[in-house]
């Protein structure tokens, strides 16, 4: 059925969504409680009309999300292409001239997923994309085949780092992570100040970065309208001549929180993020 429904237009598609947001605001309510007080941490600054806003039209962008996922699963290149916009596509040649390895870096801004069609910008030969199984093997299958579907190669995390380790740093690899993932209370080693709360997040991508002395490139995005992103890539460089010990997961929160705050409604709110602080659970 997902299949069919992938291969709909994307102005049919959109009709689903729209009924999908009705229901999840008025019946479902899909995780109302987290959004609401991730927003309210998050924003103590804002009124509470200003954060039920954010709140609204991120129930709308997620709605919107999940049949652009759907539509993933069929969608073509050109498609991609004509509403996708990239700047600064020139980083990744800057990269790749200086014999290194690319990490590049986003967030779970929507729509993630349709940077799958990047795959045909990118100058270097192979092009990974590191993910999280779905407990669901039937959903992980689907989710996987569609972010493969363009020629990307799949990399479970807990494959990555023997995976980059084992290949050389030559300017011939892309590694695409979604960063912005919560660590299980057992995996917390650091954290960070990041939208006005104390954070824990991964670190395994720092680190590679910084050992291996990849080139580091962040994903800003934008929405446009809908199903229209615009992608700003942004070199990220260390201050001194080489990366400092955590230097790369300090710039990529920083500039993911600068993202965040531009456009807040776009961002994934219904995550628990914070369900874990420097190892408690609460």
């Amino acid at each position: 059925m997902l299949i069919g429904l992938s291969q709909l237009p994307l102005s049919v598609t959109y009709g689903f969504a729209d009924v999908l947001y009705v229901l999840q605001r008025y019946v479902i309510g899909y995780r109302r409680g987290v959004v609401e007080e991730n927003l309210r941490n998050a924003f103590p600054e804002k009124s509470e009309e200003e954060r039920q806003a954010i709140h609204r039209e991120f129930d709308r962008n997620l709605c919107d999300y999940a049949m652009e996922t759907v539509r993933n699963l069929s969608i073509g290149a050109e498609e991609l292409d004509e509403r996708m916009e990239y700047e600064a596509l020139e980083v990744f040649a800057a990269v790749k001239a200086e014999g290194k390895n690319c990490l590049l870096l986003c967030g779970h801004i929507f729509n993630w997923e349709w940077l799958t069609g990047l795959i045909a910008h990118l100058p270097t030969r192979d092009k990974y994309a590191v993910y999280h199984e779905v407990h669901d093997k039937v959903v992980d299958d689907l989710v996987r085949e569609a972010r493969e579907r363009l020629g990307n190669k799949s990399i479970r995390m807990q494959d990555t780092v023997k995976t980059i380790l084992a290949l050389p740093n030559d300017g011939e690899s892309t590694f695409l992570f979604v960063a912005d993932q919560s660590p299980a209370a057992g995996a917390i080693q650091h954290s960070l100040r990041f939208l006005n709360q104390e954070t824990p997040v991964f670190t395994g991508f720092g680190k590679l970065a910084e050992r291996l002395d990849m080139g580091v490139v962040y994903c800003y995005m934008q929405r446009r309208g809908r199903g229209r992103y615009a992608v700003r890539f942004v070199r990220l460089m260390p201050e001194a001549e080489k990366w400092a010990t955590g230097e790369v997961v300090q710039k990529y929160f920083e500039i993911l929180e600068e993202n965040i705050r531009e456009q807040p409604s776009n961002w994934l709110w219904s995550h628990r993020r914070w369900k874990y602080k420097k190892g408690v659970y609460w």
